[in-house]
């Protein structure tokens, strides 16, 4: 016979008040909740009290504080609670939390920065906030939201919301961990210490945008090349190290032959190069392997011009080497010797 199975109460030890855990005991009394709003307030305290940042306003991106409709109440305590914390900040918001910061600090406070002031919520505020935050203008959302009401603008909600994840951002969705914010928040403020709060001054971005990143580009690749087969040279793969016709002969990456007029060949040329160039040749840094493997990873071809390998190797960040004077004529030999040992020309 199956063993029946514990309700929820049953594994708590709630069934009745005599078996309820001291833990749950504790929470529920008087006293220990009286002692805990007690801490809270002291906490509170050491908060709100005057400090001097060591940053201005106009050194920070802008912190948002928006709420809705029944959570402006909660708002409005929040903003003259923590004054002292946000207006080191330039406040930006909806239309509602601005004229409650500037009826608790003066509109015309010259002591007080505000931000951009935005439209209401349902009227593009929020999608007015985002594009702060996609012009890099945003260190912070503080959003009150309600999570029992229904919004007519919830898809610009859940757009605010995705984006300030995708930036990486810092997000307070309730008033609990608005406030802890507000800790972390005057202590980088007090220490200058900009590691408390990067986004305040640097574009960050998820984790996951270099694994989008990544497959955005295959994407690509796939579309610009589909239907053709990858070439680089005759009979060699795109591949490091394998051969189509000759598989297990060594890919040597320095296959473009970069020429006079700055074309690229394949090594055929009736110019020579002598011992000389060649070892005064031999010092060509390596960032001509790396842009070279680069391109046979993308699937380019080889014979295309320089122009193409500017353009993909100012894409990776490395600036493309001078091949001139004797550094060409050995670029060419080089390329002769591949094209002789590979295609057998």
């Amino acid at each position: 016979m199956a063993a029946r199975r514990t309700s929820f109460r049953g594994q708590m030890n709630m069934d009745d008040q005599r078996g309820r855990r001291a833990s749950l005991l504790m929470a529920d009394s008087d006293i220990e909740k009286a002692q805990l709003q007690l801490e809270i307030g002291d906490i509170a305290d050491d908060v709100t009290t005057p400090f001097t940042s060591k940053f201005a306003p106009s050194d920070m991106r802008q912190l948002a504080l928006v709420a809705h409709n029944h959570m402006k109440p909660a708002m409005k305590q929040f903003i003259e609670t923590y004054s002292e914390v946000l207006k080191k900040f330039r406040i930006t918001g909806t239309n509602t939390t601005m004229r409650m910061c500037k009826s608790c600090w003066g509109e015309d406070n010259p002591e007080i920065e505000y931000g951009l002031a935005c439209s209401s919520g349902p009227l593009g505020g929020d999608a007015q906030i985002a594009a702060l935050m996609c012009m890099e203008d945003l260190g912070a959302l503080i959003f009150f939201v309600d999570p029992l009401s229904a919004h007519p603008h919830q898809a610009d909600i859940d757009s605010l919301l995705r984006l300030c994840n995708v930036s990486n951002v810092i997000v307070c969705p309730n008033p609990t961990s608005a406030m802890s914010m507000m800790h972390t928040l005057k202590g980088a403020l007090e220490k200058g210490s900009r590691g408390m709060i990067p986004s305040f001054f640097q574009t960050l971005e998820s984790p996951a945008v270099a694994e989008y990143k990544l497959q955005q580009e295959l994407a690509l690749a796939a579309a610009v090349n589909a239907g053709q087969r990858p070439t680089l040279m005759p009979g060699i793969s795109m591949h490091r190290g394998e051969s189509f016709e000759e598989p297990g002969v060594p890919f040597h990456p320095d296959l473009v032959d970069v020429g006079e007029e700055g074309e690229t060949g394949t090594g055929h040329e009736n110019e020579s190069c002598s011992e000389d160039d060649n070892e005064e040749g031999e010092d060509v840094p390596n960032k001509m392997d790396e842009m070279q493997f680069g391109l046979s990873e993308l699937g380019l071809e080889k014979e295309k011009s320089s122009t193409r390998l500017v353009s993909v190797s100012s894409l990776y960040g490395i600036p493309q080497p001078k091949t001139t004077g004797k550094k060409r004529g050995m670029m060419k030999k080089l390329g002769k010797q591949i094209s002789h040992r590979f295609i057998g020309h």
